[in-house]
């Protein structure tokens, strides 16, 4: 049954569809899954045979969301009464609805349950309401619905059947019937001039005629635009053809990307021993400088026990001197042999680096030639190639042999490739004749090239902007080490002035020594003294401090209870 399209006096306060209103149990099993599937077939077999305008599935009612049932009721409830606006919130409207159609259970459709239809609690009932509802439109019981069937039934039946089957105005015979309806009645009044029917006649099969016409030349204009698309598609090259091709080389590149991932994973087990050596080695060092630390304290408090006489301290700077000239030099041999081994090291990696990367190209070279290819019947190399720099013998470093089995090998295929040449400069002769019927697509992805160049420009601009924020950055930091730098130096030179002073003092102090010992050994006792009382005080401070301040959190928090209260009071 079709909606009603005339102005309608039928509203929703005329019709009754139920027993009444009652808050009694729903007599159907509508937690049964099996009574729920049949529910959504019979709704979905009404909504579709209506006109229902949205896409409507057993997923999208399993269940719905609450815009798909929303706009379900106000489907449903429009075949009721067409003339039904809804303008307050729906979940109240649909309540009312409920009560002016006399569904029975109108009470256990709560505001809760409209809000959150997809609930497993909710859309039972929901579902058992819809489907009354479409019982209600199938099976009126009133005269109201009766008379709407009737109205409905009248405007699907459009025109009155005059006799001749056809309810087509357009239909020639129908249009020649019509004529022959008026000219008879023309006859009846007397009137025997049929010229301007006639005319009028010839007129409307002549505009018939001229769309027919129309009709067939767009048609004809449609079919020839097709076969030459047609025409296209079976000379040019097969789309599945460029997508296979494209997949292959897409397989390759992952392939190739494993075998790179192996290649580094591989690498960190070497690369963490390495770690774990250098962590040793600086334990072991932290250890031999907190030796070198212990006997330079044990030595210092030696020499402090020890009486140094003019001689003594003379012949020690001289030994000190003699030591520090020697330190320098072995300072200095040790950073060139440092720097020499650096060099070394850098120029070893960057030729692994680059043999790697020979290795890498060879290889994926290799693979889009299809040296390594499974789905060939003999592969012509069988394994990739791989250096191993830690061989003891050359031949050993390379994993195949590459001048009596890959030589060979890449010669024989050279000439296989010269003879697919020949054979693929003869195909090019053949697509070239092609190429005229892919200008058109040419055009089209010049417009695509432009938009992609100015985005190209865009990207340029902000990453020119990049380097010049990356840039001042990286001024910044040299600036930085710089300072760094000329700290270091001026930390150097002092400390160099420093020695020199310390050298002079050491025979000042040694003959202070003694004295400054009894004087700490005098004073350290009073220090202690002091610092037993600074402690003791301190602790008294602390703790009168923590009183107060809990006094003080108690009085802020008596004072804002009372604030409070007083701003709670106020009218």
């Amino acid at each position: 049954m079709q909606q009603v399209n005339r102005p309608s006096n039928i509203g929703a306060g005329n019709v009754r569809g139920g027993k009444g209103g009652g808050a009694g149990k729903d007599p159907r099993p509508i937690r049964d899954k099996a009574w729920q599937a049949t529910a959504k077939g019979s709704l979905i077999s009404f909504l579709v045979q209506t006109g229902y305008n949205q896409v409507i599935s057993m997923a999208s009612l399993s269940p719905p969301s609450s815009k798909d049932f929303q706009s379900i009721f106000r489907f449903l409830y429009a075949r009721i009464d067409p003339t039904y606006v809804f303008v307050k919130k729906f979940e109240d409207e649909v309540q009312s609805i409920l009560k002016e159609i006399k569904y029975p259970l109108a009470d256990q459709i709560t505001k809760s349950n409209l809000m959150s239809v997809g609930s497993m609690h909710a859309w039972p009932s929901i579902l058992a309401m819809l489907t009354w509802m479409v019982e209600l439109i199938l099976f009126p019981t009133t005269e109201s619905h009766l008379l709407l069937q009737c109205l409905d039934q009248l405007d699907n039946q459009g025109d009155f059947d005059d006799g001749t089957g056809i309810n087509d105005p357009t239909d020639p015979e129908k249009i020649f019937f019509n004529y022959l309806i008026k000219a008879y009645a023309n006859f009846l009044e007397g009137d025997d001039d049929f010229e301007l029917m006639d005319a009028e006649l010839v007129h409307t099969f002549d505009v018939k005629n001229e769309n027919t016409v129309r009709e067939v030349e767009r048609l004809k204009k449609e079919n020839e635009r097709a076969e030459q698309e047609l025409d296209l598609l079976k000379r040019g090259e097969s789309p599945l053809v460029i997508l296979e091709r494209e997949k292959n080389s897409l397989q390759l590149d992952k392939e190739q990307f494993i075998r790179y991932i192996q290649h580094v994973r591989a690498k960190k087990p070497n690369l963490e021993e390495s770690i774990a050596s250098l962590k040793q080695d600086l334990e072991a060092a932290e250890k031999e400088i907190a030796s070198a630390t212990e006997e330079r304290a044990a030595l210092q408090h030696t020499v402090d026990s020890q009486e140094v006489s003019p001689a003594d301290v003379d012949r020690m700077n001289a030994e000190n001197e003699q030591l520090a000239k020697t330190l320098a030099d072995i300072a200095t041999k040790l950073e060139l042999g440092n720097q020499a081994v650096w060099k070394s090291e850098i120029e070893l990696q960057k030729k692994m680096d680059q043999i790697e990367k020979l290795v890498q190209d060879y290889n994926a070279c290799a693979y889009r030639l299809g040296l390594y290819r499974a789905e060939t019947a003999e592969p012509v190399l069988a394994a990739e190639l791989e250096i191993n720099p830690a061989a003891s013998r050359p031949q050993d470093i390379t994993s195949i042999d590459m001048r009596n089995a890959a030589k060979p090998a890449l010669l024989r295929l050279r000439t296989s490739y010269n003879s697919d040449l020949h054979a693929a400069q003869d195909d090019a002769i053949a697509l070239h004749e092609s190429l005229d019927s892919l200008n058109w697509a040419f055009t089209e992805k010049e417009d695509e090239l432009a938009a992609m160049e100015s985005r190209i420009l865009q990207l340029g601009e902000q990453c020119n902007e990049e380097e010049r924020h990356i840039g001042l950055s990286i001024a910044a930091v040299k600036d930085e080490i710089g300072q760094y730098e000329r700290n270091i130096q001026r930390i150097s030179i002092e400390a160099n002035g420093s020695l020199i002073q310390s050298q002079q003092r050491a025979q000042k102090a040694a003959m202070e020594y003694e004295e400054l010992s009894r004087r700490v050994t005098e004073k350290r006792g009073r220090v202690m003294e002091q610092v037993v009382k600074s402690i003791l005080e301190l602790v008294n401070v602390h703790m009168h401090v923590r009183s107060h301040l809990a006094e003080l959190k108690q009085m802020a928090e008596k004072y804002h209870a009372e604030a409070v209260a007083e701003v709670e009071a106020l009218p």
